[in-house]
């Protein structure tokens, strides 16, 4: 490998600027391609009852969106979600749940989807970025170190709304500014799908406590802090489940994605 590379060094003055842009061209392409995979599979393949020219729409505009607005999810990730908004069944009640919409590039994704299939996406933020905290969120399960500061990785509601309306659709969308503790305990409509991503272990445990009792059976929580330690101990947490008032459910990848799944399951005789 290192005589390689020294060769190709070497040999670099001699090739046409054209040949070197082209090159670099194409393992952008290549690069690109791979990345987006999963959303071209969303749209060759089936998609709750939409057909082939909604899907090819939707995943065009969720494209979009990634490429406007700044996010931190990858399109697997959402990929994932969107598959199983589109999954409910008609029949079936639930809005969609968002905590934690950053730049609101997750939230437009999530509104085109919700749209697609008629349901109302409900989005918690308080747009001010992290609260003070004592939490310690030290290293992830990935080895990465991670400190946040009061008000990093904020969204103004004027940002996310702007985003929302130019990329996605904010028609579908109820906003819910405000501090996690403060604006979710009010809320008691059932949810078919929720996507949560706060970061902080006070945040999830709010979240847990405020809107996994609303999921209807079958139902799914995607949660995409799974890599942080303190996030993953709150959701292993058995006192937070007895709070709840229900059984501590199967969370899948837990420890081992930053993704995680919390699907209530179908049980008529769940505590």
């Amino acid at each position: 490998m290192l005589v390689q590379v020294h060769i190709r060094e070497r040999l670099r003055p001699f090739v046409p600027q054209p040949v070197i842009d082209a090159r670099r061209a194409v393992i952008r392409g290549v690069r690109r391609a791979r990345d987006e995979w999963p959303m071209v599979a969303l749209q060759l393949g089936s998609l709750g009852g939409l057909d082939r020219a909604s899907r090819r729409m939707l995943v065009r505009r969720v494209l979009a969106v990634h490429d406007h607005v700044e996010c931190t999810h990858t399109h697997g990730e959402m990929a994932r979600i969107i598959k199983e908004i589109c999954a409910i069944p008609d029949d079936l009640s639930g809005c969609i749940v968002e905590a934690g919409c950053f730049k609101g590039g997750s939230t437009a994704k999530l509104s085109i989807a919700a749209a697609a299939v008629g349901r109302r996406l409900v989005v918690f933020d308080p747009f001010d970025g992290f609260p003070v905290s004592d939490d310690s969120l030290g290293v992830t399960i990935f080895g990465d170190r991670v400190n946040f500061d009061e008000g990093r990785y904020s969204g103004r509601l004027s940002e996310v709304c702007f985003n929302v309306d130019a990329w996605g659709d904010l028609d579908v969308c109820e906003i819910m500014p405000g501090q996690f503790e403060i604006t979710m305990p009010r809320f008691v409509r059932p949810i078919a799908v929720g996507f949560i991503d706060v970061d902080l272990a006070t945040s999830m445990r709010t979240c847990l406590e405020c809107l996994y009792p609303h999921l209807i059976p079958g139902g799914v929580l995607f949660i995409h802090d799974g890599h942080r330690p303190l996030c993953i101990e709150v959701m292993r947490d058995q006192r937070v489940w007895q709070r709840i008032g229900r059984s501590r459910p199967v969370i899948t990848d837990l420890g081992t994605e930053k993704l995680v799944a919390i699907r209530r399951p179908f049980n008529p005789f769940e505590t």
